[in-house]
């Protein structure tokens, strides 16, 4: 088993040589935004639009090989049978979603071809996960994961769904990690972590926590154009989403860039997105 390792700690210049980049960042997420605000687009039609831009901005922008998004350093990505049984387990649900949600719309259906195609990189990572990875996923968990389902936690509370049985909230649980777990290696995560916050931490800095901050923020944003607003005065609301959205991202992205320079793997912060993605629709 090749063991996956993160790289060693950068000694690079202050948060301030990074300025440029800051900026890129700024220009690439912007337009995803705009794009996704002009279009009136739903939820999936706006994150399936991360797809080609994020090929893009890592091929054309980033200039770094794709493998990287998942795997900071260098892994063997060959699986041996065993693996490809692993990867073929992950294809079964969205697979059976395709075929049985005759009234899926396409944005649906690209979706779990995501989560399907997202089942190589989650298969190889599980093959070649060392045991610091695995320890490194455990931190991430007793941080980010209990902060964020904390606050699924506090929502459920505050909006309770009366009358759904608890079985049927943790086999809605079970199937949504199924299904999101795989799809974290090919929408959302692996461009806010794998791409965009690699690309403000590869050289390191004297303030990487700056950058994670950032990133998180960034992140929050980013959910504009597509959080729904109630009737009423919008203006309001969205300037409360201005400060609320960065809040709440930041209280779990910042760990998940931290874990996921530290592990140098991408299956650490998204299995931990994955669950509490899961527990958000277990609950509601």
């Amino acid at each position: 088993m090749t063991p996956a390792v993160a790289a060693p700690a950068a000694t690079g210049g202050s948060s301030a040589d990074l300025v440029p980049r800051y900026a890129v960042v700024v220009a690439v997420v912007g337009a995803w935004m705009a794009l996704g605000a002009a279009l009136h687009v739903d939820g999936n039609t706006y994150l399936l639009m991360g797809v080609p831009l994020l090929v893009i901005f890592q091929r054309f922008i980033a200039r770094r090989p794709l493998r990287e998004l998942w795997f900071a350093q260098p892994v063997s990505l060959a699986l041996p049978w065993w693996g490809w049984l692993i990867a073929g387990a992950f294809t079964i649900w969205p697979l059976h979603e395709i075929l049985t949600r005759h009234d899926a719309s396409w944005a649906i259906r690209l979706w779990l071809v995501c989560a399907i195609g997202g089942a190589v990189p989650l298969a190889i990572s599980l093959v070649r996960c060392a045991r610091s990875g695995w320890r490194e996923l455990g931190f991430c968990f007793l941080t980010a994961g209990a902060v964020g389902t904390l606050t699924m936690g506090l929502g459920f509370a505050v909006h309770h769904s009366a009358g759904v049985a608890i079985g049927h909230r943790l086999g809605e649980g079970l199937r949504s990690f199924a299904l999101y777990w795989p799809v974290c290696f090919a929408l959302e995560e692996v461009f806010f972590r794998g791409g965009l916050d690699s690309y403000l931490s590869r050289d390191g800095n004297r303030a990487p926590w700056v950058s994670a901050f950032f990133v998180s923020a960034v992140w929050g944003w980013w959910h504009l154009p597509i959080v729904p607003l109630r009737a009423g005065n919008h203006a309001a609301q969205l300037a409360g989403l201005l400060v609320i959205l960065p809040l709440v991202h930041c209280s779990v992205g910042m760990f998940f860039s931290f874990y996921w320079r530290r592990s140098g793997l991408l299956f650490v912060p998204a299995t931990v997105h994955a669950f509490i993605d899961a527990v958000r629709n277990a609950l509601h």
